[in-house]
């Protein structure tokens, strides 16, 4: 079995942080925020079999003493002096391998709501990162060969002829090399994934400017596939290899490629 669990920290750029201040608000940080902040978390991932009389593999409160106590000095130090944020990655799972007491699989750090950093322990010379764009075009789901009421029972409103908008959100996840400097910085996969992806659909209507499209239905299963096909070669050529796309195309609803 996998347990997970989200340590949040809120850490200063000019100030170390204090383990001993009080725990008051744990579900948004601790330690808590004064001043200038950043919000970052970690995502600590174990395997294990869970105790047959407690239900437990681990209590919660356990996790967050040693992730605190392991890992919380380790990035408070990155934080406040500089480096890439995938080199934080490899002491902290070291250390918490240490102190677990349940092998580590994972770990997540997350900067913002639009980036993270996935680390595996099974990859130890890589990371993942993921980033998050968006963009806003129209389409219309309509397949040519099928009547208008065929359409209209698997697309509904999908099928007006007129089209209809969305403003869909891309998140796109990157392995690299862990190593100083970075193996592909983020300033580099933004700019390729705005070259490749958003300048080629945003405010787009799919089906008529989008030549991928002339052909197969815009739905949000094939937009993440399209993304991904033209996001592997530029990719690779900065240094890094795409692990896969993720298309929203409401808050309820989001496509995977490859699964």
């Amino acid at each position: 079995m996998l347990l997970s669990r989200t340590v949040r920290f809120a850490l200063s750029p000019t100030r170390p942080v204090d383990l001993m201040c009080p725990k008051n608000n744990a579900y948004a940080a601790w330690p808590s925020a004064q001043g200038w902040h950043a919000h970052i978390s970690l995502e600590i991932v174990i395997a294990g079999e869970p105790d047959p009389r407690t239900g437990y593999l681990i209590s919660i409160s356990e996790i967050d003493e040693i992730t605190r106590r392991s890992a919380l000095p380790l990035l408070d130090h990155a934080f406040r002096f500089g480096g890439a944020q995938e080199l934080c990655l490899k002491p902290i799972a070291s250390a918490l391998k240490n102190d677990l007491p349940f092998p580590l699989q994972s770990i997540t750090l997350v900067q913002s709501d639009f980036l993270s950093f996935f680390y595996e322990v099974s990859m130890p010379n890589h990371a993942t990162m993921t980033q998050s764009f968006e963009f806003a075009a129209s389409h219309r789901l309509h397949c040519d060969d099928l009547d208008a009421a065929t359409n209209l029972k698997i697309f509904g409103k999908c099928n007006n002829a007129a089209g209809h908008g969305h403003n869909y959100r891309i998140e796109v996840s990157v392995r690299t090399l862990i190593q100083d400097p970075p193996k592909v910085r983020l300033d580099q996969l933004e700019q390729v994934v705005r070259q490749n992806v958003i300048d080629k659909l945003d405010h787009k209507h799919l089906n008529s400017d989008v030549a991928s499209f002339a052909k197969q239905n815009p739905s949000v299963e094939m937009i993440a596939r399209v993304c991904h096909d033209w996001l592997v070669q530029p990719i690779k050529d900065v240094g890094g290899e795409l692990v896969r796309v993720r298309v929203w195309e409401t808050e309820k609803t989001s496509a995977i490629y490859p699964s």
